[in-house]
């Protein structure tokens, strides 16, 4: 009766202009045409967005929007999140009609201060078919969902643990400090190897980290990787994780906060998975230079 995938992400941005060239340019996402001034609705899939940009004055995350499967999920998740204290709001219809959903609920989360947004019928376009607005194979959403979203926390394994009980996420790994303090929590809640998670970076101006999109093919991450170079926005070298175990890169958008673009990232079998640990600078993984340097 939990979650089942991440649906979309919303976003505040001070500059639309540049969004719009970013997303079909860069991230080969459709500007939908019913799009608004003020708002970017971004489709990748047949979905009929998984991305929307507010225009406001921070460039920060504004919501993050769960599927769950049914209305009957919805009342059991909301009634178990006001047992923890958390109050939990109907979406109004206007906000409803603009998440393009049957039915919204919504809470702020009390580990980040996100908005975090329960959703049933999520609309789906068959035509026009998906295409990315450059040469791309396309990316892998569908049952997995958007891909998955980090935010950050000054306590991610009580951030973890509220996930768990409230929302029936699982607790996929934690990273760790060579001192053995937990920095990152990384939870699923389908096959994908994780589609939230949280990590401990202090003195950040923002919520959100980054968000991670799978793509369809090892040359997609290749050709974004040198479409990022030409533009000098990348955050990162290549690399591999070695919990999710997809080779990836990181790279900036207008707003400043991280894509990560990604493939062939690790599945997991819900049902039948163990909690892991790494440690930071223990031999695990290789490259991603300079994810973790001071900002400019």
């Amino acid at each position: 009766m939990g979650v089942s995938r991440l649906a979309y992400l919303g976003v505040h941005a001070t500059d639309l202009g540049a969004w719009t060239q970013f997303s079909t340019d860069v991230l080969g996402f459709e500007v939908c045409r019913d799009s608004e001034p003020g708002l970017l609705y971004l489709r990748g899939d047949e979905r009929h967005h998984r991305l929307t940009v507010h225009v406001g004055d921070s460039d920060d995350v504004a919501y993050v929007g769960w599927e769950v499967a049914s209305h009957e999920a919805l009342e059991a998740a909301a009634g178990v999140l006001e047992h923890e204290g958390v109050e939990v709001r109907p979406g109004t219809p206007d906000e409803v009609n603009e998440r393009r959903v049957l039915e919204l609920a919504h809470f702020t989360c009390p580990h980040t201060g996100v908005r975090m947004e329960l959703t049933v019928g999520n609309e789906t376009l068959l035509y026009p078919r998906f295409t990315p607005t450059r040469p791309l194979s396309g990316f892998l959403m569908g049952d997995l969902g958007l891909g998955h979203v980090v935010l950050l926390s000054s306590d991610v394994q009580a951030a973890a643990a509220f996930y768990v009980r409230t929302l029936g996420f699982g607790l996929s790994d934690y990273v760790a400090a060579p001192d053995g303090a937990p920095v990152g929590a990384f939870l699923h809640c389908n096959p994908r190897h994780h589609s939230l998670a949280f990590f401990r970076v202090p003195m950040s101006p923002r919520k959100l980290q980054h968000l991670m999109i799978e793509t369809q093919s090892l040359d997609d991450v290749g050709t974004s990787y040198d479409a990022c170079l030409e533009r000098k926005i990348t955050k990162s070298s290549l690399g591999r994780h070695p919990d999710d175990r997809g080779l990836s890169f990181y790279f900036r958008n207008p707003s400043r906060w991280l894509f990560e673009y990604a493939w062939q990232l690790r599945s997991i079998d819900p049902a039948n998975w163990t909690t892991e640990r790494y440690v930071i600078g223990h031999g695990n993984g290789w490259g991603h230079a300079g994810l973790f340097d001071p900002e400019a």
